[in-house]
């Protein structure tokens, strides 16, 4: 009986702790990247994002991230979308995310490339599809070209 008591807790415990990490990214309303770095850090690499998809909280925090090319792909696909809340928000945080990517960074976290390239194709069509807003083509297309530039690499002779 203890130990199904015991079991319990914990249960209710992890439950509450997800909880919180949710909380953490709905209650932050401020768009200060101070504001969203701490609250991408109680809320959790994870929980940040799982989220991409429909926080705009989630996705102005994805720059903060500590790897925030995981967040590339799914931010190129909220950019593409119809939204009109979350696909400009994605584009922004494409674009701080795409500035500050370095080749080296990608190499010491071991980011998944492929990903990457697939994700510059993506923003590639979003910018050269017609019917998109003129502010998403002009950011995607600056996203594209520096993914495109970060994830291709030169011959090596020999």
């Amino acid at each position: 009986m203890r130990a199904r008591g015991l079991a319990l807790g914990l249960l209710l415990v992890a439950a509450s702790a997800g909880a919180q990490a949710d909380d953490a990214l709905a209650a932050t309303v401020d768009p200060d990247p101070m504001e969203l770095a701490r609250a991408a850090r109680r809320a959790g690499d994870a929980a940040v994002l799982s989220r991409l998809d429909a926080s705009i909280t989630a996705i102005r925090a994805a720059p903060e991230l500590p790897a925030p090319e995981l967040a590339v792909p799914t931010l190129a696909d909220v950019a593409a979308g119809r939204d009109p809340w979350l696909a400009p928000a994605a584009a922004q945080s494409l674009l701080r995310i795409t500035r500050d990517l370095t080749a080296l960074g990608l190499d010491r976290r071991e980011a998944d490339v492929a990903g990457l390239v697939d994700a510059s194709a993506r923003l590639g069509a979003l910018a050269d599809d017609e019917t998109a807003r003129a502010d998403l083509r002009v950011a995607a297309r600056l996203a594209a070209d520096r993914l495109s530039s970060l994830t291709t690499r030169p011959a090596t002779p020999g």
